[in-house]
């Protein structure tokens, strides 16, 4: 932790106080519920309505992952240097037009190419709000910035417990066509929140800015691996879920239960990093998160049973809430100052994780079977955990470690 004598007492400004939080937790909200209605059932959606063959699932899930690395970069990198408010906006349209052409749209070819434009700019709707908040909280100091940035992943993991459960009784209701109608709605609320506020970027402090080159990059290479592991393996094992359930063992219905289960129970790991804002920054939990997460996927192999998978919940959603925050707090305390960037890196890890899940759903599953899934994102955490142990090692042995924000004073 910080060697300058700061304060750990959590400041009198009370954190709704703070400029624009408010409409952000809002906007965040809306959108990843959004977000969790219509990706519970994307797999479902491509294999089931569509007809798509795993190559084709493959290409409809990575293509927007690519072209979402690129745009979040892009973005992350402009809010650093230019307060403005047009990409978060366009990002948010993006999200509501891709929407309802999940919809609407049956031809494969069109879905895909309409995913990995549409879906591509909106994967940076995360980072961007994430960065309009954290740019606010860095001027109450580094309590609050931990406090809030907790409180916005509970907000996250909220929305998948409200959105998979609202999609269950949509896709009962209505099938394909009311999901993604009705995330676009609510994707479209978060647009409209973002205007009618009218939101805006704070400029970051340039005399605290961390210094971005290729060698801070690759300090931070290890922590960014093990998060692109830990993200592929989540996506992965989502997908392989989604599809056994409904194939194997039980209903579509199932399947939205079964994540906003998960959800529910992160927001109750995550709400300990709310009240004890200062959890984030112990990095050694990654390595409890990922053991935790690891044993859900063996867990499920061992014992291939609805109630496996309902009990295995309660290991998924503790890895998934520790190493979703303390995660985002390794990124962010490694580039004090460059809230676009830090928001930027960490959601590409999402992106990255993305890509890879849905190269691994198609062609690991059409080669060994849905279930061999579960053995490969056990050795996925494996190896996260490897690759934090080995960066730990190292920062001990320079004397180091992960670089921390101390009022800009160890600027790279």
């Amino acid at each position: 932790m910080q060697s300058d004598g700061a304060s750990k007492e959590i400041p009198a400004t009370p954190i709704w106080r703070v400029p624009f939080f408010m409409p952000v937790m809002s906007a965040v909200l809306l959108a990843m519920v959004a977000e969790a209605m219509a990706g519970s059932y994307m797999a479902l959606l491509a294999v089931q309505k569509i007809g798509m063959s795993p190559l084709e699932l493959s290409a409809f899930l990575t293509v927007p992952a690519v072209t979402g690395i690129a745009v979040t970069t892009t973005f992350g990198h402009l809010q650093d240097r230019k307060p403005v408010i047009w990409p978060l906006l366009l990002s948010l349209s993006a999200k509501v037009v891709g929407l309802i052409a999940c919809a609407y749209l049956s031809q494969t070819w069109l879905l895909i190419l309409g995913a990995g434009v549409l879906f591509g700019l909106s994967a940076a709707s995360f980072a961007l709000l994430f960065a309009v908040a954290k740019a606010y909280l860095d001027q109450l100091g580094e309590p609050v910035v931990l406090r809030g940035m907790a409180l916005l992943r509970l907000i996250a993991s909220l929305s998948w417990t409200i959105g998979p459960a609202l999609g269950a009784a949509l896709i009962w209701a209505t099938r394909y066509e009311g999901v993604y109608a009705g995330a676009a709605f609510l994707a479209a609320s978060a647009l409209a929140i973002v205007i009618f506020t009218r939101m805006r970027v704070a400029p970051s402090d340039q005399q605290d800015r961390a210094h971005f080159s290729v060698k801070v990059l690759l300090s931070a290479a290890p922590a960014l691996m093990a998060l692109a592991a830990f993200h592929t393996a989540m996506f992965m094992g989502s997908n392989a879920m989604s599809i056994v359930v409904v194939q194997d063992l039980g209903t579509q219905s199932d399947v939205g239960i079964l994540f906003s289960l998960c959800a529910g129970l992160e927001v109750m790991v995550m709400g300990a990093f709310v009240v004890w804002p200062y959890l984030s920054s112990k990095h050694w939990l990654l390595f409890v998160g990922f053991l935790l997460f690891g044993g859900y996927f063996l867990m499920a192999m061992a014992w291939p049973t609805m109630l496996s998978l309902y009990i295995g919940q309660l290991p998924r959603a503790a890895g998934i809430g520790i190493i979703s925050i303390v995660g985002m707090e390794m990124v962010q305390g490694m580039l004090p100052g460059r809230a676009g960037t830090a928001s930027a890196l960490f959601g590409n890890t999402i992106s990255v994780g993305f890509l890879l899940s849905g190269l691994g759903t198609g062609t690991w599953a059409d080669a060994f079977g849905y279930w061999s899934l579960f053995t490969l994102c056990a050795a996925l955490c494996v190896f996260g955990a490897m690759v934090l142990m080995f960066h730990a090692v190292q920062a001990w042995q320079k004397g180091g470690g992960v670089p921390r924000r101390s009022n800009g004073d160890d600027r790279n």
